[in-house]
């Protein structure tokens, strides 16, 4: 926990880093690269994320979290009376 705290600070992190604090996996780390989400630097091989780019994202996806929830509940809505309508016949 202490670790996860002290990596909160710091002004850039590196793809390890990075996966433990937003707790992904390698392959969606690289999904949201190639998606244009999170924009690091290539410093010889490796990746350097800067926290305002990661504070960023971090808004970006509480926002897109939100204003998704009432859409998502729609559509299963939708799907649920599909399929009760479905079942009863």
């Amino acid at each position: 926990m202490e670790n996860q705290q002290n990596s909160l600070l710091k002004d850039s992190y590196t793809t390890r880093e990075l996966m433990n604090l937003l707790n992904i996996s390698d392959v969606t780390l690289y999904k949201l690269i190639k998606a244009g989400k999170l924009n690091p630097i290539m410093m010889g091989s490796k990746y350097i994320f800067f926290r305002d780019d990661v504070e960023r994202f971090i808004k970006e996806r509480q926002v897109n979290r939100t204003s998704r929830k009432p859409n998502n509940v729609k559509k299963a809505a939708k799907w649920l009376a599909a399929w009760r309508t479905c079942v009863r016949r």
